[in-house]
């Protein structure tokens, strides 16, 4: 009598609109645990629209969501063997479940489709008895119950798309959010998604060859652009990678049967299309629930999401932090070849503190090249993206649901590289009010371009030394390469350095490494509600330039260079130290081709040493300098400024002159 009285409400509720074969909720809509609830034509719940299902609901057709929807208990069943393809949309972009089954048995079934950009959030358990969910382009799957897979399979199975780089040539890190029987292999689970918009439910199976000259080879098309022959992916290029230290044999080659567990990330090159990227459609069982990967102290490993979901990086990094503290996305920055020694790109890094570019052709980086095909990384990993960890722990890596969240890369949330729609994210999407960025640049003179990133985080515990999860090393560096240093451990090359609240005080150390001739610059690339001036300070001259005005072009010999420059915000408003030690000193050009010292104390002085105004060091004295109160330098360089730097015991004076 319960089920009887309920639907007899709902018809009344509905009559004015039942005779257009469609259900409507326009006020509040509550299913009870202990109700069970059957719309057998299309439902929509309106804008205005309140559905709350804590029962068990059946819908034979379509559900067109533009208002709120909850539900604490119970399960909804999208059930027909009349409709071979039901819907879910709307304007909300949403839709919440408890516990959602699909059990489609109508003839030429296909199963439920879930319309791009939206949320099909399910609680606990998505159960899969007949027909398949097609998550449209950017929609994802979000679950968020503890433990393990709660999830049960039939028949049916989910299919998603993401896309990687169409070139042959570039590499692309990809991981699954699908498996088979616990686990994911090429042929059986990733299919051709070239004509997904034309046939979502129907993708065909990737071919693959080894064969030289190991380049993939696109998908045949019909005249309505129908794929007639799929892809082939050239397995030459399939990769994961062994929890190893670094060495290139720990990379291990894959092939079409090759099985991977959720969380995995593995390697692969695209198929020579011509079109700006391919995609692809995943095809299975929905991964979901815990998952762990265990490390060693000291490996590195390939992983990646393994959701059909983002993943929130912060999160996923916090939990992990006794392991991990910052993930490396591979970026290609313009590969060619296939020859490892022609490969371009290097790694975009993501840490608590933010996220950066890798170190590519400054043309590619968003922001600051014409093309801007590459970006930083955002707070959310996007579903496919592969990632490399770096563990000073040992321990299980894990995955979990509270990691998940709807975020999609058209939003610029979640960015996963693969061509030129890359850069469409803003420069930091989760800054908040307290915050503060400042995006350090570095050019070299073949151009490509390195950026570092300060983070001036008040709400957080990290400060000025090293601070676990908000301070990351590159996990590899140029021959020419800026970094900054932290406290004083020059083994180490950060680039990003998360402090706490600005001080105009604070001085970072920058650590600069040459092995060309050439220009090499330094500059502002980018500030995030910052508004003070910036300076890059000389350590060796006790000068400062404005980045904030200006590049700094260094032309330096060729060398290393670890305590030479820092980061200021002040400028010097002297180039000497004037304490009672050295006031006395005084240090001039006598216009006749003789740098002058008096020191009428007669300190006892260890050095003097001349620079040019690039910081090059032109003429040293350390003998016969004490027990004189004038010292004459002859000095026979070309006219023009020069650095004068004396050391005493204790200290050191710095003075400018003009010879002429």
């Amino acid at each position: 009598m319960r089920k009887k009285y309920f639907i007899c409400n709902c018809l009344i509720l509905f009559s004015f609109l039942c005779s257009y074969a469609q259900i409507v909720n326009e006020g509040i809509l509550v299913i009870s645990s202990t109700d069970n609830v059957y719309f057998e034509n299309e439902y929509t719940n309106k804008s205005t629209g309140v559905h709350d299902s804590n029962g068990n609901l059946y819908l034979n057709n379509s559900f067109i969501n533009n208002g709120a929807t909850s539900s604490a208990s119970g399960t909804t069943y999208f059930k027909s063997a009349a409709n071979p393809l039901v819907s879910i949309s709307g304007s909300s972009n949403a839709v919440n479940f408890n516990n959602l089954e699909i059990d489609i048995t109508a003839a030429s079934q296909k199963g439920l489709s879930v319309a791009d950009g939206f949320a099909l959030n399910v609680s606990n358990a998505l159960n899969l008895v007949s027909g398949d969910v097609r998550l449209v382009n950017e929609a994802q799957l979000i679950q968020t119950h503890t433990g393990t897979d709660a999830n049960s399979v039939s028949s049916g199975k989910i299919l998603i798309d993401q896309q990687g780089y169409a070139s042959g040539f570039k590499f692309n890190y990809w991981s699954a959010p699908v498996n088979s029987g616990g686990t994911f292999s090429l042929l059986g689970n990733k299919y051709d998604g070239t004509d997904a918009s034309l046939n979502p439910f129907t993708p065909q199976q990737m071919l693959f060859s080894g064969s030289s000259p190991y380049n993939g080879v696109p998908s045949v098309l019909d005249g309505g652009s129908n794929v007639t022959t799929s892809m082939t992916i050239n397995t030459r290029w399939i990769y994961k990678y062994l929890q190893g230290t670094g060495a290139y044999g720990d990379w291990v080659g894959l092939n079409g049967n090759s099985a991977l567990n959720p969380g995995e990330g593995y390697t692969m090159k695209g198929s020579n299309t011509l079109s700006a990227n391919q995609n692809y459609a995943y095809y299975g069982a929905p991964n979901n629930g815990e998952y762990l990967m265990p490390i060693n102290a000291g490996e590195e490993s390939l992983l990646g999401n393994p959701y059909p979901s983002a993943l929130d990086a912060t999160k996923f990094i916090t939990d992990n932090l006794s392991i991990l503290d910052a993930l490396y996305f591979w970026v290609d920055g313009g590969s060619t070849s296939h020859a490892t020694t022609d490969y371009l790109g290097g790694y975009a890094i993501r840490n608590l503190s933010g996220g950066i570019p890798p170190s590519v052709s400054s043309p590619l980086i968003g922001g600051i090249g014409n093309s801007g095909s590459v970006s930083t990384p955002e707070r959310y990993v996007p579903v496919g993206q592969g990632f490399f960890v770096s563990a000073y722990g040992s321990g299980s890596v894990v995955f979990d649901n509270s990691q998940r969240k709807f975020k999609t890369e058209s939003s610029g949330d979640a960015i996963f590289y693969k061509s030129s729609t890359d850069a469409n994210a803003d420069a930091d999407s989760e800054l908040t009010v307290n915050n503060q960025y400042i995006r350090i640049g570095y050019e070299d003179p073949e151009g490509f371009h390195r950026q570092l990133l300060l983070a001036f985080l008040p709400d957080s515990p990290a400060d000025v030394n090293y601070n676990l999860g908000y301070d990351a090393v590159l996990n590899e560096y140029r021959n020419d390469d800026l970094f900054f240093v932290i406290e004083e451990d020059v083994t180490k090359k950060y680039a990003i350095q998360g402090v706490g609240g600005f001080n105009e005080t604070l001085e970072l150390p920058l650590g600069l490494v040459i092995s060309e001739a050439g220009s090499h610059q330094i500059m502002i690339d980018a500030i995030d509600n910052f508004l003070g001036p910036i300076y890059l300070k000389d350590n060796l001259l006790n000068t400062t330039h404005s980045l904030t005005g200006s590049s700094f072009n260094v032309n330096l010999p060729l060398g290393e260079y670890l305590d030479r420059y820092s980061i200021v915000f002040a400028p010097a408003e002297t180039l000497s130290v004037d304490t009672a030690e050295t006031k006395n000193i005084k240090i001039f050009y006598d216009g006749n081709n003789n740098i002058v010292v008096n020191n009428q104390d007669r300190l006892a002085l260890k050095k003097i040493a001349i620079f040019n105004v690039l910081g090059q060091e032109v003429l040293k004295l350390d003998t016969n300098l004490n027990n004189k109160d004038r010292i004459e330098i002859p000095f026979n360089q070309s006219n023009g400024i020069y650095f004068v730097k004396v050391e005493t015991t204790n200290r050191e004076l710095t003075q400018k002159i003009l010879t002429y």
